[in-house]
């Protein structure tokens, strides 16, 4: 299986799905973009193919200056020095990741998770998930897109210590995203017991792969549950004048 296109896929058709049910999504002949109608996420621009000057020139300097634009793929390095060049920054570098799932993963007792199914769990979820992350995916956006995203709370003895997104393609790939424990209850095992929940969703669901997008941080974690590095994918914006 191509993992690296498999995990391209399901994260921009999230993306698509967040634009579509809860802002605007647009598709153009170079590139794309997804709007959130309140928050921070999607909000994101990104090309169909590796980003080169002219593609960057075709793309209006509106969406530019507003949206977060990333890029992956062999010729990483000559993106970067493109964007770099046309006065972008740097925000986030990450490490695509992939793992084939098993039919059972050890199971674990003390956290349980709950399914995000009305609007007051939507708001306790995008309230723990800004206190995760430190950016805003609303209420709103997980409100309009809970039927073709999976959205988890994570708690210990009813205490709410983070937050998880599933999302399962039409090829049966799931990616696992917004997992975060809140920073009042980091350092207790939290994040691996909720990795292991998500896997087991997975698995039980019928996907044969898991996919997840980390960060430098995070990336111990998961290389310790047996997902591999398949790519780079870094994330850039341009700051106005």
């Amino acid at each position: 299986m191509d993992l690296i296109g498999a995990n391209i896929n399901n994260l921009t058709n999230l993306w698509k799905i967040g634009g579509r049910l809860a802002g605007q999504y647009i598709e153009e002949k170079g590139y794309c973009l997804s709007i959130a109608e309140s928050g921070d996420w999607p909000n994101k621009l990104w090309v169909n193919n590796p980003l080169d000057r002219q593609v960057l020139a075709d793309i209006p300097n509106s969406y530019i200056n507003k949206l977060a634009l990333p890029v992956w793929g062999n010729d990483l390095s000559k993106q970067e020095l493109v964007l770099k060049t046309y006065g972008f920054d740097e925000e986030l570098t990450q490490v695509a990741m992939s793992i084939k799932l098993q039919d059972t993963t050890a199971h674990m007792e003390r956290i349980v998770i709950q399914k995000v199914t009305d609007e007051q769990m939507a708001k306790i979820w995008s309230q723990l998930f800004q206190e995760a992350f430190g950016y805003r995916i609303s209420a709103d956006t997980v409100k309009k897109t809970m039927r073709n995203i999976e959205y988890f709370i994570g708690r210990d003895n009813k205490v709410p210590v983070g937050t998880a997104m599933l999302f399962i393609d039409k090829y049966q790939i799931a990616g696992i995203h917004s997992m975060g424990i809140i920073p009042s209850q980091r350092r207790k095992g939290y994040a691996q017991e909720l990795l292991v929940h998500m896997l087991n969703i997975a698995s039980a669901k019928g996907a044969k792969h898991a996919i997840l997008q980390a960060s430098k941080m995070g990336k111990r974690l998961y290389l310790k549950a047996g997902f591999q590095e398949d790519f780079t994918i870094k994330t850039f914006i341009k700051h106005e004048n």
